[in-house]
């Protein structure tokens, strides 16, 4: 639960589509209507307006900034460590520096830790450490810093930012590949962490069943103010995340409480099942097999080139007869077969991969702004031995690894197994 809810607080720092004043509905068909939680129900259209160019000559308006700039969250810790060592920094100072660092740590965590955990292969491991520290790895960059260029040292601390001619933003596409509400469970189990087990690093005992949709929204809010952090991460830590698969959305969210951009309810329920397939097509988002051939990729003919699953093929059929041109994304990419090891699918991870160098190459602060200068000595020994999450609870709760975390990763569910030492070189390793 860890990893699924780190995924929705990037997210929401990153993407936020303005709505139109225009509210429409959606109707259930006859057909069907007895299957949907919602006869119909109401909402507002995303925000279109003009892009000043040919190609394309609208677009949608995201509210939030597609940068790793933590608008959500800054460190106190950070802050504190900021004013010991820089006494002469005034409190928007200590703030804009702090806030600056954590951003930077959250970027590293994603990068080399949930994003690894994410797509579990030694492959994509040695990339995503690749593109932090470069081939040569950590111990030569902390030496020589980035002076061998983006494959040898990494595309942190580059001489200057690189958009290979496009400017940087987060696209309609990477909003769809996204999409991932099936890994959020229906109830979340709250643990006893003052049970003393006698097993070390086990997981407590389950002490109470919450429903997922009493912990939205201010309500929600109040609800975790009770349990307390400590409480409340880890029975997240002992919980896993839903498959991104179908037939496994959340119930709650197909009647869902919306809520405005003030955290306030809407008085329309909504099922955002619905909202998320009638978003892409809205937004002219590519159905899956067009949205294959434009990242060049072998689009499908038939739905056995996409699964092997004999039900997933039996409601293709169903919804969409013979024509794979219909086929919605979000249905393609959560029908797909994984490759081993990836909780997404390949045709997600395209995007995936893409948009984890541009984060990082095309921001200032992660390559020309990456110094002393910008982040202060202090700050950027913090953000070097930060390498996980771990790190990060250590800090905080520094009892609670020792006690509770058993797996390499935060973000695995803690009384999992570690993983087994490999005295192979990391590059010499098969995928």
């Amino acid at each position: 639960m860890i990893a699924c809810s780190w995924l929705q607080f990037m997210i929401h720092d990153w993407i936020d589509h303005m709505e139109d004043t225009h509210q429409i509905e959606i109707v259930a068909p006859a057909e069907v209507v007895g299957q949907c939680p919602l006869k119909s129900f109401k909402f507002y259209r995303s925000k279109e307006i003009s892009t000043g160019s040919l190609q394309p000559n609208t677009g949608f308006i995201n509210r939030r900034t597609p940068w790793w700039d933590g608008s959500v969250i800054y460190g106190n810790d950070e802050a504190g460590m900021q004013k010991e060592h820089y006494p002469e920094f005034d409190d928007e100072k200590l703030y804009q520096h702090a806030r600056l660092v954590t951003s930077t740590i959250i970027a590293k965590i994603h990068t080399i830790d949930w994003t690894v955990e994410l797509l579990k292969t030694n492959t994509l491991l040695a990339a995503m450490r690749i593109n932090w520290y470069g081939i040569f790895g950590k111990k030569v960059k902390d030496l020589f810093g980035n002076i061998f260029g983006s494959e040898l040292s990494g595309l942190v601390g580059l001489k200057r930012p690189q958009d290979h001619g496009v400017p940087y933003s987060l696209t309609e596409e990477f909003v769809s590949v996204y999409r991932m509400h099936t890994t959020l469970p229906d109830k979340i189990f709250l643990r006893d962490i003052n049970d003393v087990v006698s097993n070390h690093k086990s997981a407590p005992p389950i002490q109470e069943e919450v429903n997922m949709k009493d912990m939205i929204g201010k309500e929600g809010e109040r609800r975790l103010s009770k349990i307390g952090l400590e409480k409340m991460l880890v029975s997240m830590g002992h919980q896993s995340c839903g498959a991104v698969t179908l037939w496994n959305y959340p119930l709650w969210m197909r009647n869902l409480v919306a809520h405005d951009i003030n955290g306030e309810e809407r008085t329309d329920l909504v099922d955002m099942a619905s909202i998320e397939i009638y978003r892409d097509r809205e937004r002219k988002v590519p159905r899956y097999n067009e949205f294959r051939r434009n990242l060049l990729m072998i689009p499908i003919r038939k739905w056995e080139d996409m699964t092997d699953d004999e039900e997933v093929i039996e409601a293709l059929y169903e919804i969409y007869g013979d024509d794979v041109e219909k086929l919605d994304l979000l249905v393609g990419i959560h029908a797909e077969k994984k490759i081993q090891g990836f909780a997404i699918s390949e045709t997600a991870f395209f995007i995936f991969v893409l948009i984890a160098s541009r984060r990082l190459e095309a921001d200032r602060f992660f390559t020309t702004n990456f110094n002393p200068q910008t982040y202060t000595e202090k700050g950027l020994q913090w953000i070097n031995k930060t390498e996980s999450l771990k790190c990060v609870i250590d800090r905080h709760f520094p009892n609670m690894s020792k006690t509770w975390i058993r797996c390499s990763s935060a973000f695995s569910v803690w009384d999992s197994d570690p993983n087994p030492p490999n005295y192979v070189p990391l590059y010499w390793r098969l995928a």
